[in-house]
């Protein structure tokens, strides 16, 4: 389960720099990790500036971003798993890959989804995570702010994955909206 959920976050999905561990930047003044602002640090400062500091009230806005906002039109894709770059499958969603569990061929062809699902969060990389300056503080200045789509986004993503994922292997069918 921990793995649905840590594929979304860019710096789980390259090794530059040991995932960014290896990359000294700043946060609200002090010195730290790039992996560990984006998993740790700047997911707090979120917390705390727009969710009374509430993993929960955060999860249920979240939820409601997804069930009714703006969301809803995008979270069906982040479980579709089609792609006709991945020819190593013809399994096509996460019923699909669930399925191929049980039947053990997982054990010789890789898993469709979190293999796209590491694609799509390793675009991040290039296109944002690695595109601040040397010595910016990058919980205090527009790095954060434009962080905050992005962070809010993967974590839906996680969280929408994750629930398919289990729907499907309790249930069957992912069930969701």
């Amino acid at each position: 389960m921990k793995f649905i959920g840590d594929i979304t976050q860019p710096l789980h999905v390259e090794a530059i720099e040991v995932g960014g561990n290896d990359i000294s930047v700043k946060c609200s003044g002090s010195t730290s990790n790039l992996h560990a602002v984006w998993d740790t640090d700047m997911i707090e400062k979120l917390l705390k500036a727009n969710y009374s500091n509430s993993v929960t009230v955060w999860a249920n806005a979240l939820a409601t971003r997804i069930k009714s906002g703006d969301f809803k039109s995008e979270a069906p894709s982040w479980i579709s798993c089609s792609s006709i770059t991945t020819p190593a499958s013809k399994r096509r969603s996460v019923e699909d890959d669930i399925a191929a569990i049980f039947e053990k061929r997982a054990t010789i062809t890789p898993l469709e989804c979190p293999l796209q699902w590491a694609q799509d969060a390793n675009a991040f990389d290039c296109s944002f995570v690695f595109s601040f300056t040397s010595g910016e503080d990058l919980c205090t200045s527009s790095y954060f702010t434009n962080a905050v789509p992005i962070i809010e986004t993967q974590i839906a993503k996680g969280g929408y994955r994750l629930a398919a994922w289990l729907n499907t292997i309790f249930d069957g069918a992912t069930n969701l909206p």
